[in-house]
């Protein structure tokens, strides 16, 4: 069944944030906890593991191992609904005929779906699912970076996207990332991903990162920019308290997508 097709249920949702926050859980915590049978919970668990989104273990499930990126098909199934939340509310804060840096990840590309009734954008982007559905607006004017081709992540990479990224400074850059960390900012997986993401944050008016909850305290090595680099964070459940507080004095505006509505 390719990846792309599968739609997770609520239930094993719930089981990779629950596998996030312990690193590893047994099933028989999680047949206490949904209350159905060991069987369902490890249907669930090979569903999971076959898909690449966690690793079984003896009992149970848990983590990848540390700084290991999942594909892209396989973040595409991965808090979905959070992700098309989270692009609603930033399209709704995109005028029309504003110019967008848009970088790469399957929460950009949900972005870029919900961007396609504005009107007279200017994209540039290193994306190429971004790129394939503004193809779908006649109205948006879209540059695609030249580069090495990534056709596991379906993106460009190297030193021509960051040359490409530094020769245009847009209204907005709009951003995701592999991880977040409440001292270092955001992060990634991947030394490429770092230099394009610095790149659009460095060539941008108002710099919007898109990422969801998930992504708190997951392992990754690269500093990407710590939080004075962004204007506002759109994600789909507050923080705790201390990096609230954090945030706010850094003069980062939260927006939480599943609680504010776009006015």
């Amino acid at each position: 069944m390719p990846v792309a097709t599968v739609k997770l249920n609520n239930r094993q949702q719930q089981i990779l944030q629950l596998i996030s926050a312990e690193q590893f859980v047994s099933v028989e915590l999680l047949t206490q906890h949904f209350q159905v049978t060991a069987q369902t919970v490890r249907r669930d668990i090979t569903q999971l593991c076959d898909l690449g989104l966690a690793r079984r273990h003896h009992g149970g499930a848990g983590q990848l191992p540390s700084a290991e990126n999942l594909s892209f098909g396989n973040r595409r199934v991965i808090n979905a609904e959070a992700k098309q939340l989270i692009a609603q509310r930033i399209a709704a804060d995109i005028p029309d005929n504003a110019s967008l840096a848009l970088g790469i990840g399957t929460t950009i590309e949900a972005v870029a779906k919900a961007l396609l009734d504005k009107k007279g954008l200017k994209i540039i982007t290193n994306n190429l699912n971004v790129a394939s559905i503004f193809f779908q607006s006649s109205d948006a004017q879209v540059q695609v970076s030249g580069g090495k081709l990534r056709p596991l992540d379906q993106d460009l990479v190297g030193d021509q996207v960051v040359s490409f990224f530094n020769s245009y400074f847009t209204d907005y850059a709009i951003v995701s990332v592999g991880a977040l960390d409440q001292q270092r900012g955001l992060m990634d997986f991947d030394m490429d991903n770092v230099a394009i993401t610095q790149s659009i944050l460095n060539n941008s008016g108002k710099k919007l990162l898109a990422v969801d909850d998930s992504k708190w305290n997951k392992k990754s090595f690269a500093c990407v920019a710590t939080f004075d680099n962004i204007d506002k964070f759109y994600t789909d459940q507050l923080p705790a308290a201390d990096i609230c507080l954090s945030l706010d004095s850094k003069k980062v505006q939260i927006i939480v997508c599943d609680q504010e509505k776009p006015k």
